[in-house]
């Protein structure tokens, strides 16, 4: 059987981020956030001029932390920098950990990592992340700017936060599920123990409403659509027509949506290899249950997708 919007809603409900508990990170990003403006603007020739907040909590596609799989924020500092200044992201990275680390004494080494982005920041006990993530904008009227890559060392890229941020809210518009569709796959992600990021579910189901291939008709069907996509076995390719760049690179490649030469992709061979034979049993395990009539038996289906917390019936 089917399932209905209301019916995955009601499960989407159990496992996002929720207002109130939002709204009880919120003192701890304000602390974190006065603590790296200090480190950074501390630093010669280097101001912050802006804040702002990105990833899944910024578009509303964040689920509550669980185990293995803390809450993620990445913090987004607009850095003024000094003309003819060469940004340098580990000194940057070791001038943050010096200030954070007397800021919070009891906090261990292994607490700041490298993020996806920069400098990750875990927060024990809590289940928050926060990636805290340089953008050095271009002069003039643009809001591009360069951003270091999801390794340190390994260069920057040119792009653009504003951009990506209206990018999700354009397509909101288009699909007002956009978010629980999101959500679901990336609690099939987490239950599966793929590397696939978020932000490549978030471009892969974009594209799927831009082509006309996901609609608001059936969070049902927008789960099985998005298996096929990866678990066909044909090369995922997406770009973006709203963004620069030329077509780059060769598959498996999810653009960022305001530079298409930007690869959201970043798996080895095995990774990869893993996402497509998950997706590809996700995509018959999904639609056989359609097929199938006793509610017990479509619900166990969903669970050996989604985890034995699968659960559709309204919360009380």
């Amino acid at each position: 059987m089917e399932y209905t919007n209301q019916q995955l809603i009601n499960y989407v409900s159990r496992i996002k981020l929720t207002q109130e508990k939002k709204n009880s990170y919120a003192s701890q990003i304000d602390n974190l956030k006065n603590n790296v403006l200090k480190a950074i603007n501390g630093m010669e020739k280097t101001k912050v001029t802006k804040v702002r907040r990105a990833g899944s909590w910024k578009k509303g596609t964040a689920l509550e932390s669980k185990g293995d799989y803390p809450l993620d924020i990445d913090m987004v500092f607009y850095l003024d920098l000094e003309e003819n200044t060469l940004f340098d992201a580990e000194e940057l990275r070791e001038e943050i950990i010096k200030v954070l680390c007397k800021a919070y004494p009891n906090k261990q080494g292994s607490d700041f990592t490298d993020g996806q982005k920069t400098i990750g920041v875990v927060f024990r006990g809590s289940g928050l992340e926060v990636d805290i993530v340089p953008f050095i904008p271009e002069k003039g009227n643009t809001t591009y700017g360069r951003q270091p890559r999801k390794k340190l060392h390994s260069g920057e890229f040119k792009t653009s936060v504003d951009k990506q941020l209206d990018f999700v809210s354009k397509i909101k518009g288009r699909c007002s599920n956009f978010t629980s569709i999101v959500r679901i796959l990336k609690s099939w992600r987490n239950y599966q123990e793929l590397e696939l990021s978020s932000f490549s579910i978030e471009l892969a189901v974009a594209h799927l409403i831009e082509t006309g291939r996901i609609s608001d008709f059936s969070i049902n069907q927008a789960i099985i659509t998005f298996f096929e996509f990866f678990g066909s076995g044909n090369p995922v390719e997406v770009y973006f027509s709203c963004a620069i760049g030329p077509r780059a690179g060769s598959a498996p490649w999810i653009a960022d949506p305001t530079n298409n030469e930007n690869n959201t992709v970043s798996l080895s061979e095995r990774e990869w290899d893993e996402v497509v034979e998950v997706a590809e049993t996700g995509f018959e395990t999904i639609s056989y249950a359609q097929t199938v009539q006793e509610a017990g038996r479509t619900l166990n289906l969903w669970k050996e997708v989604f985890g034995t917390s699968f659960n559709i019936q309204e919360e009380h």
